[in-house]
């Protein structure tokens, strides 16, 4: 293993609606606690980059209401699906290609909007 010298000041893994396993999947050991790959990478001191944030447009389109709600009720779906992974506690870029011109404009909407408060993020994961 690496060890306190390890040398790793980033890890990028995929995040998106459809692949929340870093955040809520927990099979990472860190001092003898299992926890989820994002929580092992906060208690090494390990930034978290998020990549497939739209797994290549799959996940921005038919975001259910109560998802769009909690994270802000956004334009469109693909807006929804960065902002999912842009609010994720730990997370510190999330990555999203684009190819059409249209889409940098919509994305670029998101800088006029904060990311959701992490204890409203989570209650998409509540039984409430």
């Amino acid at each position: 293993m690496g060890g306190t010298t390890h040398g790793f000041r980033f890890i990028q893994l995929p995040l998106n609606l459809a692949m929340p396993e870093a955040l809520l999947l927990v099979n990472q050991s860190v001092g003898g606690e299992t926890m989820s790959a994002i929580e092992a990478a906060e208690a090494l001191g390990v930034s978290v980059v998020a990549s497939a944030s739209l797994l290549q447009g799959r996940v921005a389109g038919g975001v259910p209401d109560a998802v769009s709600e909690t994270l802000g009720s956004l334009a469109t779906d693909a807006q929804t699906a960065i902002q999912f992974v842009r609010s994720t506690p730990g997370i510190t870029t999330a990555l999203v290609g684009m190819s059409q011109h249209e889409h940098v404009e919509e994305n670029l909407q998101l800088a006029r909007v904060e990311p959701v408060l992490p204890q409203d993020f989570m209650r998409l994961f509540s039984q409430e």
